[in-house]
């Protein structure tokens, strides 16, 4: 049995803050700095998939209710640190803040915003935790 090992020691396609982000990746930084509920789900596909920390949201319906408590009620903010563009998926590393528990987050607090962009909508958004840039 042959096996392949690569190892990659650079991320390919690599932009920093200053390149253009897709408007809808724009507007949703905005809604969410802004706590614009209505602005924030305008920004999704009806039927796109949101997954937070290992919790699937499906459609807009959902991706609201789960938003308008965690994101938009919790008046979450972030600040772009990095921005990467693999194959037409845009990679969004943000430190993050806002009016949650804190109490099981790290200080500071760095996500990875991972999205699938369609037709100018959002069609997948995953979230995770940064362990390279968070705190310990």
């Amino acid at each position: 049995m042959r096996y392949l090992v690569c190892s990659i020691k650079q991320k390919p396609h690599t932009m920093n803050t200053k390149t253009p982000l897709p408007a809808v990746i724009k507007s949703f930084i905005d809604a969410v700095n802004e706590h614009d509920s209505d602005k924030f789900i305008a920004c999704f596909a009806q039927d796109a998939l949101c997954n937070d920390f290992q919790r699937n949201f499906w459609g807009r319906e959902a991706i609201k209710k789960w938003s308008d408590k965690e994101m938009i009620g919790d008046k979450v903010t972030f600040t772009v640190d990095e921005v990467v563009e693999h194959y037409g998926e845009y990679f969004i590393t943000a430190l993050t803040d806002g009016n949650y528990d804190k109490s099981k987050s790290p200080d500071p607090t760095y996500l990875d915003y991972f999205f699938t962009i369609r037709d100018n909508e959002i069609v997948r958004l995953l979230i995770t935790k940064n362990r390279e840039k968070s705190a310990k």
